[in-house]
């Protein structure tokens, strides 16, 4: 017979061991998130998520099977280190966040360059941008779903042309994501 003792032991080392062998949740996080767009965040940034949150509204509204929905997280460090790894594809980030995030300064100093795309400029100086690698269909699709009849209210009216998110992006040093150069030079080419 085991004592208490003896057998809190066991079922230490026997949850250890569980936690090991690869029956963690990830495999379900990598589905989940494979089948999801999601947007993130930063909880710094109080403006970000009301803006994540009507991009996910115009998303769900436009493309429901994209199955958009917003994550936030704790800074932009934990967004950059997201984004590197690939476990989120897309974020809303300032200016400056987005900057510290492409030269690996600031707050993601510690994290290093991370090498994002610009997909948009949304209102008040911030940005929607994605992993380099994110698929170049997906990202078409998505500025597509945000940039139907009426467009998102997310999106910045000054850039709305491909020449000025060109410049735009120019000027932030963030190189712009071959979908959304696609799909702006498809609009400018669409009789009005």
């Amino acid at each position: 017979m085991w004592t208490r003792r003896e057998f809190l032991e066991v079922l230490a080392l026997a949850g250890g061991a569980f936690g090991l062998s690869g029956h963690a949740p990830y495999r379900q996080w990598v589905v989940y998130r494979s089948e999801r767009l999601m947007i993130v965040a930063s909880r710094r940034e109080p403006e970000a998520f009301p803006l994540t949150e009507t991009l996910v509204a115009d998303l769900q509204r436009a493309i429901p099977a994209a199955m958009a929905t917003s994550a936030r997280a704790p800074s932009t460090l934990h967004i950059s280190r997201l984004i590197e790894s690939r476990q989120i594809d897309v974020a809303v980030l300032t200016e400056a966040q987005a900057r510290d995030m492409s030269l690996g300064t600031g707050e993601c100093t510690e994290q290093g360059a991370v090498a994002i795309r610009l997909l948009a400029f949304l209102r008040g100086g911030h940005l929607l941008v994605c992993n380099a690698a994110f698929d170049r269909d997906r990202a078409y699709l998505v500025l597509f779903g945000l940039f139907d009849e009426a467009g998102s209210p997310a999106l910045s009216q000054q850039y709305r042309s491909l020449a000025a998110v060109m410049q735009g992006a120019a000027a932030l040093g963030i190189p712009l994501h071959v979908g959304a150069r696609e799909l702006l030079l498809e609009r400018e080419k669409a009789p009005t």
